[in-house]
């Protein structure tokens, strides 16, 4: 009695297991994976922003590698770099890069400046709503033409605001917003995308702590971060 009991048992225990299993998320399918190509501005002879002997091209480097760090802890995220060194890349050599990739997304990491020494905070650019809209005066045929283009600026703008909530975490109540503007760099390529301005370098608060590799890091969490939950409602 006790060995055919045990064998009813199994019987049913087992099937319900491997149910459970083959119903579990990822079991029988591989998970997605996005690929992101991560743009550090600047680099060789072209520093980017100086001040006080911080400069742009190091910043987004060290951040861009960062990135590509964090995004190995997951499951779902593949980051390439336009540079993984202190090296010049021509804007055209980025574009050709982003177009034999084709990447899901692109983020072009720069430091920002100007605007006297009390601007400060993050900014984050979007291409080409401005520029769709000038090119349709009048008609809808050049929106209507690239349907491909339209959803990648819709997507732009939705990277945008993802990664606006996810850098808040870094730099609270320091956000200036989402801006549209042009970029050489997004708008040679038909992958969503946007440009993160990390700070200012001509703030002396912004300057310390964009110097200091906790924020670096805390930085590159927060842009991983920004692109899962973008993936995830974005698929």
């Amino acid at each position: 009695m006790n060995g055919w009991h045990h064998r009813i048992g199994l019987g049913i225990v087992l099937p319900a297991i491997l149910l459970a299993l083959c119903s579990a998320p990822g079991w029988g399918a591989q998970q997605q994976r996005y690929t992101v190509l991560v743009d550090p501005a600047h680099g060789g002879d072209d520093t980017g922003v100086v001040s006080d002997k911080i400069r742009e091209k190091d910043l987004t480097l060290n951040m861009a590698l960062m990135v590509r760090q964090e995004a190995q802890k997951t499951a779902n995220l593949q980051v390439q770099l336009t540079r993984s060194a202190d090296r010049g890349v021509t804007v055209a050599d980025r574009i050709k890069m982003a177009a034999g990739m084709k990447p899901d997304c692109l983020i072009s990491l720069h430091v920002n400046a100007g605007f006297g020494k009390k601007a400060a905070g993050y900014e984050v650019y979007f291409p080409g709503f401005r520029q769709a809209a000038a090119a349709g005066a009048g008609s809808s045929a050049p929106i209507l033409k690239d349907m491909e283009q339209n959803r990648s600026l819709n997507d732009s703008v939705r990277l945008a605001q993802r990664t606006q909530n996810a850098l808040e975490s870094v730099f609270p109540r320091k956000g200036r917003g989402l801006r549209d503007a042009p970029c050489p760099l997004l708008e040679g390529v038909t992958a969503p995308g946007i440009v993160v301005e990390v700070g200012f370098a001509t703030h002396p608060e912004d300057r310390k702590a964009l110097g200091e590799e906790q924020t670096q890091r805390a930085v590159a969490r927060a842009l991983v971060r920004g692109l899962q939950e973008y993936f995830q409602k974005n698929p």
